[in-house]
């Protein structure tokens, strides 16, 4: 007597056998050439009876295999057919704008930035109760709407194969005194940005009356000031925000937690010249040095003791106004030594999680905080030298400014306001210019460890040249005097710099969202990818969800 049990499983592959025999009719599914044999073979196994349903004792594991992978095909199929981007980008507006839309229009009739209206309500003298008790209701409405749509979401994303991608990351939401998609919208076709609610929502519980309304606001107001180009009708949209954490499951998130640990670990290892074995062990190191003069003693290597890029004072003192300000406030501690130790815990664990959702979606990581940015690249440059301890890691790791390459100041075009991008996506206008970041790109991404240092310098001097050749193409611009949105061309022009970071290693074999297709399609198993380091080129240039994606982006200007 079967169990209740090992009847639905029995149900299940049966519907899964049949969804594998429809795509197959429609062709949807194409089979590698080298599995074409095996295959045929197994499925000519395959019995059906009079009623269409088949006979499981004809269904071997290979076809099992496949069906389960043409269920999961159908699955994003009506996941997409369900509810559209654009849908659920509308979705999303209509309940923010809904609840903060007159603190909108405050915010823009006194030309105020995010930050200043919400400093000037949440601290002001007038009376919050009224913003303060609706807020775990919002949470709760805006958590029920990503789990019914943010799957279909990602799965929209990631099936936009051409098209350049950014994933923000590196903090909660961009800044809120300048338009992120105004500074690169051009050079890339959708930029993905977090939903700084949900991102956040944990915080809630920890902050303060004051503190809850202020960001409570800041976050309201900052994403409605992306709302029109996220609503702009395009085919690839300038802007989608979509929740992260929750597109991973539990195991991935578990294991992307796992991987912060050990970058963490590593990143101590390198601040105090020694090993540590695990998060305990270091915690209790740190624990040790409960003086500021007893942790500087231990730091080996204090430029990697990073609080922010913006800090000159010398080190002693960044450690002590730490112990008594933000990290103590984060940490719950105002021990130097468990600051010190800690600080990396949470940046790789950002690293990784922005890595996974960028390699999920095939795109690439954009990041707009410089101290985010600085722990990105030691996340590229950790994983290079660990995975080549032989070789001179240094050489495995690129990170280049492009106006750095022949000492010339890069001019670029990064002050679009939200109208003049929209009218220049409908006009079709600079085409070209948006497409300078993907020139030589595939060459960086698809080489082996072999070639990497030469075809990198290949890559950068290709871009380089071709900001060049954009330099040449703005001066022109500029001098027919155009006018996009009423405002003159050259008024959008910035100096600045634009950084590259890639590394040898590739992507992390943690993101890939195809683990289960590559198993039995051309892609190379996981298992089997340590036995092929001679062939990495070979299968490097099978990613196809690494075409034209850097590893890294950032676009710095002076203000």
């Amino acid at each position: 007597m079967k169990s209740k049990e090992e009847k639905e499983y029995e149900e299940r592959v049966k519907r899964r056998v049949l969804i594998l025999r429809d795509k197959l009719k429609e062709g949807k599914i194409h089979i590698a050439e080298h599995l074409r044999e095996k295959v045929e073979a197994s499925l000519l196994k395959a019995r059906f009876d009079k009623n269409g349903e088949p006979d499981l004792d004809t269904i071997d594991g290979f076809v099992r295999s496949m069906a389960l992978m043409a269920e999961n095909m159908d699955h994003r199929e009506k996941m997409k057919s369900a509810i559209s981007l654009r849908q659920i980008q509308e979705g999303y507006f209509n309940r923010i704008e809904g609840n903060f839309n007159h603190f909108y229009q405050m915010m823009i009739e006194a030309n105020a930035s995010p930050h200043q209206l919400a400093q000037v309500i949440a601290y002001g003298k007038h009376d919050i109760d009224y913003l303060n008790e609706p807020i775990e209701s919002l949470l709760k409405d805006l958590e029920e709407f990503w789990e019914l749509t943010a799957e279909s979401g990602y799965i929209h994303l990631e099936d936009d194969n051409d098209s350049i991608k950014a994933v923000f990351g590196g903090d909660l939401f961009p800044a809120n005194n300048e338009n992120i998609a105004s500074k690169c919208g051009i050079y890339t076709d959708t930029i993905i940005l977090p939903c700084p609610f949900i991102r956040s929502r944990h915080m809630f519980k920890i902050w303060d009356k004051n503190q809850r309304v202020y960001f409570l606001l800041k976050h309201a107001l900052n994403i409605l000031q992306y709302k029109e180009l996220a609503l702009a009708e395009f085919e690839n949209p300038i802007v989608a925000i979509l929740p992260d954490k929750e597109m991973m499951d539990e195991f991935a998130f578990e294991e992307i937690q796992k991987l912060g640990e050990k970058d963490a670990l590593y990143h101590a290892k390198k601040i105090f010249g020694r090993e540590f074995q695990s998060i305990d062990e270091l915690l209790e190191f740190g624990k040790e040095l409960d003086t500021v003069e007893k942790v500087s003693k231990e730091i080996k290597d204090p430029k990697r003791v990073l609080f922010d890029t913006e800090f000159k004072e010398p080190l002693e003192i960044q450690i002590k106004n730490q112990t008594e300000g933000e990290s103590m406030r984060a940490m719950q501690t105002n021990n130097p030594g468990i600051i010190v130790s800690m600080m990396g815990l949470g940046r790789m664990s950002v690293c990784n999680e922005l890595l996974a959702k960028a390699t999920k979606v095939g795109g690439f990581p954009l990041i707009d905080a410089p101290t985010s940015w600085e722990y990105f690249k030691w996340k590229l440059e950790y994983d290079s030298e660990r995975t080549y301890p032989d070789k001179d890691y240094q050489k495995m790791h690129i990170v280049k400014g492009l106006n750095g390459l022949d000492n010339t100041k890069l001019q670029w075009i990064g002050k679009i306001p939200p109208t003049g991008l929209i009218e220049l996506r409908k006009a079709g206008a600079i085409n070209e210019i948006r497409e300078i970041l993907s020139k030589g790109i595939d060459e960086l991404v698809m080489a082996n460890e072999l070639d990497f240092t030469s075809t990198s310098h290949k890559v950068f001097n290709n871009l380089n040249f071709a900001f060049n050749q954009h330099q040449e193409n703005i001066k022109k611009l500029v001098s027919k005097k155009w006018k996009i949105a009423g405002k003159d061309f050259g008024s959008w022009l910035v100096m600045g710099s634009v950084e590259i970071a890639s590394a040898c290693l590739g992507t992390p074999l943690y993101g890939l969202s195809t683990v289960a297709l590559n198993q039995i399609m051309d892609a190379p198993k996981i298992k089997d990818l340590p036995k092929t380091v001679e062939k990495m080129k070979e299968t490097d240039r099978e990613r196809q969800n690494l075409k034209k994606s850097p590893l890294g982006l950032m676009f710095i200007y002076k203000k």
